[in-house]
């Protein structure tokens, strides 16, 4: 799960391997005034966990070279966590003291990396040095927490819910070749007359036979018009196309049996809630009488968007869950004005997670919904995304989540109110006849309605 913060730099790198003493000099003046900066930023942020999110965004007024930045951003974000605590986040008796340990180990931390610059006998670069170090501190943190990277990223844009492109997802397949694996409706690719399993030959002219699929991704990613030439059974196509903003579906929902709303929902995006909103308002309007939302396979996403989604479901007298950090607990209240009286059951398998544990456990909790398949995965902690200009995003886990009942769930997950694994033959055929969870489902609501 995800609150997503971004601060970038604006100057560019500058690498002389040809180091002077007065590059030395130089190197050193910038501890100084690393160290200096940061003593102002602590000075003013230590009151709670939004004001050492600030540690990063004032500093970026202050113009610093790229690599003091990078290095900065690392400090506050994560040699913090490593220790164990944020600076503020003690008492005022104890802010003097931990300030001393994070300077100690920031002057050591800069020492080490301008060594390593201008001692290393071949090539540095200063780029890979400072995300390998970050890299490095996360691993030691948590299994949540990690370097992303700079390169395009299918999660990222994924919980976006939406990006500009041609509307194609891509994979290699066993020849080693390019495939066209999804095409996105009302997308550049679905217009043209594209077709999931075309093989991609060559962008403007470019061959692309052969080649890994992030190198079409990367191309695309440069253009604005693409011609792009495919292979379908024997014969060679061309279609010219120009990218264009592609809204990616989250939710699918259709009206079943007894008027029996059905609502899919593949991950919590940005714009899930929207779209969420969108269904719910379809199927009450056809005369919902109960309503199962599928969460199975959703392995969670935004924080915002699933409160926005449970709040469609109670009004704002209701906790739908609680965070805790280091400055203690905060209860989350609902933002909607009213408790839906129809029968909501949820459906969830081993990898629900995070947001879809968020959204089961405050359904039960707060309106009694009935939870049908395996324990979910058990994810009770949320993570903030944070990109540095120039080395790319990193996720550090910033807090924990409790249900509204107060409970953690992190490792235990939450236990369906009733047992259904998935039938072996749906594995084989996935058709509705097999999917015995969703069948239990709509036998519950009938049953009940009886």
């Amino acid at each position: 799960m995800n609150d997503k913060s971004v601060d970038k730099n604006k100057k560019s790198v500058k690498k002389n391997t040809n180091a002077s003493s007065k590059k030395k000099t130089s190197k050193k003046t910038n501890i100084k005034n690393v160290e200096k900066k940061i003593e102002q930023s602590i000075k003013v942020t230590s009151k709670s966990a939004v004001d050492n999110e600030k540690i990063v965004c004032e500093t970026k007024e202050n113009k610093f070279g790229f690599f003091e930045y990078a290095l900065l951003i690392i400090i506050a974000s994560l040699v913090f966590s490593v220790l164990g605590y944020f600076i503020g986040l003690k008492g005022n008796n104890n802010l003097i003291d931990d300030y001393a340990t994070a300077n100690q180990n920031l002057r050591e931390f800069i020492e080490e990396y301008n060594y390593i610059l201008e001692n290393y006998y071949g090539e540095v670069d200063e780029t890979e040095l400072i995300s390998s170090a970050i890299e490095g501190m996360l691993s030691s943190i948590d299994n949540y927490s990690g370097f992303i990277g700079k390169d395009s990223n299918n999660d990222s844009i994924s919980l976006k819910g939406e990006y500009v492109g041609l509307g194609i997802g891509v994979l290699n397949n066993n020849d080693g070749n390019i495939v066209i694996a999804t095409i996105y409706d009302n997308s550049p690719a679905s217009k043209s007359g594209l077709k999931v399993g075309d093989v991609v030959l060559k962008i403007n002219d470019e061959d692309f036979t052969g080649r890994d699929n992030k190198e079409l991704v990367s191309k695309i990613d440069e253009l604005e018009e693409v011609k792009l030439t495919i292979k379908r059974s024997e014969e060679e196509l061309t279609f010219d196309l120009k990218k264009d903003k592609i809204i990616i579906k989250s939710v699918a929902y259709e009206m079943l049996e007894n008027n029996i709303g059905y609502i899919q929902v593949g991950l919590f995006a940005e714009n899930t809630d929207e779209q969420f909103s969108e269904a719910l308002v379809e199927l009450e309007s056809k005369d919902l009488k109960s309503l199962i939302i599928d969460l199975r396979g959703n392995v969670g996403g935004h924080l915002s968007s699933v409160k926005n989604m449970i709040s469609q479901f109670l009004d704002d007298s209701h906790i739908i869950y609680h965070t805790e950090n280091e400055q203690g607990i905060e209860k989350v209240y609902s933002n909607g004005n009213k408790d839906k009286e129809y029968k909501i059951v949820i459906l969830q398998d081993l990898t629900s997670a995070s947001a879809s544990e968020v959204m089961a456990s405050a359904l039960r909790e707060q309106l009694n919904a009935y939870i049908i398949g395996n324990t979910s995965f058990g994810k009770g902690t949320v993570q903030t995304v944070r990109n540095i200009d120039g080395i790319g995003e990193y996720k550090v886990t910033t807090m924990k989540w409790l249900t509204s009942n107060g409970v953690w769930i992190d490792g235990t997950g939450i236990v369906p109110d009733l047992e259904v694994s998935l039938n072996e033959a749906y594995y084989k055929e996935p058709i509705r006849k097999n999917d015995n969870q969703l069948n239990s489902a709509i036998e519950y609501l009938k049953k009940i309605e009886d």
